[in-house]
This record gives structure tokens, C-alpha cells and sequence, in this order.
């Protein structure tokens, strides 16, 4: 090894005040620095011992097994989703519900006109997140039948597969409502 330049360009500010400054009058000063570690061998150590290779059947037994788990970690993945969108969507609905009974106890008792148009505004930006939620459900409820249609092609077995296929008919229910 040699020695290097330093750059005051390329220092943090805090090893910059612990250096001595020296002024050229041409802008950044580059110092010489010493590179070398001292070692006590002349021969470079590994890190770690070799890696050895298994056998190829168990690398494709692990591989195809990682596979099927990814699988069914996504599955069950998209399963939550599900179950976190529907739950969003019937927070949602009963917001409408509430914001709409509060807008119209304003109006019986004759608000000022301001409020009133503040809580419309609530009520309205509540509105919009019921179909948007919907929306969002549809396309999960597509993914998760995507997984479970592949992992059933695949013969995978889980507790996971029976979850989703019951949440799969608590989203329908919720979804064919609005659809009619």
C-alpha cells in the first residue's frame, strides 16, 4: 500500500475542525495521509472458511419448498389485506352515517352558515373514500383468488388455504351488495 491525498471537499465538517487549516490562496488544500494498516503476517487471512456445496436434490427440495412458503406467506398476506380493507370500508360507512346525522341536527338547529358548510365538506370527503375502498377491495379480493387458485394447482395444504377461502365469501358478501 501507498500513501493517499485527502480531499477537504469529501471530509465531514467535524474531522474538517480537527485538522490543522492551511491556507494556499488557491482554494482546497490536499494533505498526504498514511494508507498502510500494519499487519503482524505478510499472508492475508480469509474472513471465513469455504462455503460447501449441498447436494443439488437438496438445493431443489429447499428451493421448491421456499417456493410453496412464499406462496403461502403471500397468501396469507393478502388475506389480511382483505380483512384490514373490509374493516376500513365499514369504519367508512358508519363515518357517513354519523357525519350525515350530524349535518342534519345543524341544519334542524339552524348553524351558521360557515359550519354548515365545513361539516358538508366532512361529510362529502367521507362519501368519496366508501367507493374508493371498494375499489381497493375488488382488486385485493382479485389477488387473493389469483394465490389461492395457484396454490391450489399446486396441491399446497395449509391452514392458510381455508382462512382465505372463508374470507374470500365474508368479501363477496360485502362486495355483491353494491354491485347490484
Amino acid at each position: 500500500m501507498g500513501s493517499g491525498h485527502l480531499c477537504l471537499a469529501l471530509m465531514p465538517f467535524h474531522r474538517l475542525l480537527a485538522l490543522p487549516f492551511m491556507h494556499a490562496g488557491r482554494g482546497l488544500v490536499s494533505f498526504p495521509i498514511a494508507t498502510t494498516v500494519p499487519t503482524t503476517t505478510s499472508e492475508p487471512q480469509p474472513l471465513s472458511p469455504p462455503l460447501q456445496q449441498p447436494p443439488a436434490d437438496a438445493a431443489r427440495r429447499r428451493r421448491r419448498r421456499t417456493l410453496s412458503m412464499a406462496t403461502l406467506r403471500n397468501l396469507k398476506i393478502k388475506t389480511s389485506t382483505c380483512k384490514r380493507i373490509v374493516k376500513e370500508l365499514r369504519s367508512y360507512e358508519k363515518e357517513v352515517q354519523k357525519e350525515a346525522a350530524k349535518t342534519a341536527d345543524m341544519k334542524e338547529k339552524g348553524a351558521d352558515p360557515y359550519d354548515l358548510k365545513q361539516q358538508e365538506n366532512v361529510l362529502a370527503e367521507s362519501r368519496m373514500m366508501v367507493p374508493d375502498c371498494h375499489k381497493r377491495l375488488e382488486t385485493a379480493l382479485a389477488d387473493l383468488k389469483a394465490t389461492l387458485a395457484e396454490l391450489k394447482d399446486s396441491n399446497e395444504q395449509g391452514v392458510e388455504i381455508g382462512e382465505a377461502e372463508s374470507t374470500i365469501a365474508e368479501v363477496e358478501a360485502v362486495v355483491k351488495p353494491t354491485e347490484e
